[in-house]
């Protein structure tokens, strides 16, 4: 799925002039506090560039298209040396007077790149930056998010490329996942980039403490709460938690762009002891699922929780997740066994998700 950063030109890439609105000449044209290195850093997290511009009577007198292609070629060139690239130009020419279906805040402009990418494009990491409330409701009109540049703002004030830029690549990784049958109903809330508080009812109470486990050791937020057919028996609420709790994962991680994945041979792997327990973990975030699974026998139930369905929980979490697995479980009490799993299994995703870069960790160029 694309990420689009769609971007007005004048007064949100360059200065506007403020008495005739209209950059006239070269001479004119000054770049925006931090735009080159906004961009830059939009470019290197997978961001597609789009210009989106109105420019009243465009091939008029007033606005001679040479003129505007003279400054556009000034720009991109500018840009380019920062292997800034737009991959797309869209253009409006009428005067507000004309009532045309192309002047933003209408989409007339998008509407066929839209049609065309659909399916494509994520719309909900995708996003507008502009100077005027016309940039913030074509926003509104296309479902994304709209930000309002003012080109008079400090660097770092709240309307400045270096605020919003902050704002849109370090926001917290966060995705809710709801799942109703006629067996469970679940919802799970989830941020990747939390401080270890959880809120977890599943009405399995060894069960609850063990996904608390995954809150406070993989220092996540993490909300869950189920309402399942425990008259009939734990499996469909212990499934279904690791289904919804695995693609609530999928959904937080995006493109996993710039995260570890398993960065080394160590970096996703934990080896946990807990009494005379010990877990060893790895992990690979690489959406290819698979679990490889041992563990010693163990007594039948832990508190509420039967122990068969611990390999079980895994595997859905897995191939909900997209995540490759390895766990080798050794022991001798069973609460010890099942709990160091959980806490290994929590520190290895913990590791794996952590952003430390730009890259995507592949030689496919996707995960």
């Amino acid at each position: 799925m694309k990420k689009i950063l769609f971007l007005d030109r004048d007064g949100t890439l360059i200065f506007e002039p403020p008495v005739t609105f209209q950059v006239n000449t070269l001479e004119e044209m000054f770049l925006l506090p931090n735009v080159v290195s906004s961009l830059k850093q939009f470019v290197e997290n997978g961001f597609e560039l789009i210009l989106v511009t109105n420019q009243d009577g465009l091939d008029t007198d007033a606005n001679p298209r040479k003129n505007y292609e003279n400054i556009n070629s000034k720009l991109f060139h500018i840009l380019e040396t920062e292997q800034i690239k737009f991959s797309e130009i869209f253009e409006c020419p009428h005067f507000e007077k004309d009532n045309c279906n192309c002047r933003k805040p209408k989409t007339g402009m998008v509407d066929a790149y839209l049609l065309e990418n659909r399916g494509k494009i994520d719309f909900a990491n995708s996003y507008m930056i502009g100077d005027s409330e016309r940039d913030l409701g074509l926003a509104k009109n296309i479902g994304i998010i709209g930000y309002k540049i003012d080109f008079n703002a400090n660097p770092g004030d709240e309307f400045s490329w270096k605020y919003i830029t902050s704002e849109i690549l370090h926001k917290p990784r966060k995705a809710e996942y709801s799942r109703h049958t006629k067996e469970t109903k679940i919802s799970v809330e989830l941020n990747l980039d939390g401080s270890g508080n959880y809120d977890i009812k599943t009405g399995l109470n060894f069960f609850d403490h063990m996904l608390e486990q995954i809150g406070k050791h993989g220092n996540f937020d993490l909300k869950i709460s189920c309402n399942g057919d425990l008259e009939i028996d734990e499996h469909h609420t212990i499934e279904d938690v690791a289904i919804a709790l695995g693609n609530c994962f999928k959904e937080a991680l995006g493109d996993k762009r710039g995260i570890a994945r398993y960065a080394d041979s160590f970096s996703t792997q934990k080896i946990l002891p807990m009494d005379e327990s010990l877990a060893t973990v790895s992990i690979d975030i690489s959406a290819r699922p698979e679990l490889v699974f041992s563990a010693p026998k163990m007594r039948e139930y832990v508190g509420d929780f039967p122990t068969e369905l611990l390999k079980h929980f895994y595997q859905s979490f897995c191939i909900a997740s997209g995540i490759n697995m390895n766990m080798k479980l050794e022991g001798e009490n069973t609460h010890h066994i099942v709990e160091i799993s959980f806490k290994a299994f929590a520190r290895c995703l913990r590791e794996g998700v952590k952003v430390s870069g730009n890259d995507i960790i592949s030689t496919k160029g996707v995960l």
